[in-house]
């Protein structure tokens, strides 16, 4: 843009800058001269931060961020691995990532003192059965809160 159409555009604010900068500089009083002074100060804080200056906020994406799927497919895919002979340590990784999730407990605490769930697996000898009974009582807890 050229001078004289930035002058047009900023005019206003051009023209209260001035008057501000004059009343801080000129002689009077000196509470008068704080007053413009800060004014001022305001007064250009507001044009360079609060106006003009535009940041766009862009969330950057971390690289070991992981995407999750929401609880239902997580248990989905859970129940469907189990069913077919994914084995025992599969469904016991992926009902500890539910409970971990949903309590907030760290995995070690949810292996050393187990909640009512996972003991339900634990006790079954069958993975499925055992996942299966684990999800109906955390469906059930879910539904309590």
């Amino acid at each position: 843009m050229k001078l004289l159409e930035l002058i047009k555009t900023y005019r206003a604010r051009i023209i209260i800058g001035l008057l501000l900068t004059l009343g801080s500089i000129l002689p009077g009083e000196y509470y008068v001269r704080w007053v413009f002074a800060v004014a001022l100060a305001a007064f250009l804080g507001w044009v360079l931060i609060g106006y003009d200056v535009l940041i766009p906020y862009r969330p950057k994406r971390d690289e070991y961020q992981i995407a999750r799927r929401p609880d239902f497919e997580r248990a989905l895919l859970l129940v469907k691995r189990a069913k077919k002979g994914g084995g025992r340590e599969v469904a016991e990784e992926y009902l500890l990532e539910i409970l971990h999730s949903i309590t907030g407990r760290s995995f070690y605490d949810l292996r050393t003192d187990p909640p009512k769930a996972l003991q339900a697996f634990y006790s079954s000898r069958d993975p499925y059965r055992g996942l299966k009974e684990a999800l109906k009582i955390l469906e059930a807890e879910l539904n309590e809160d």
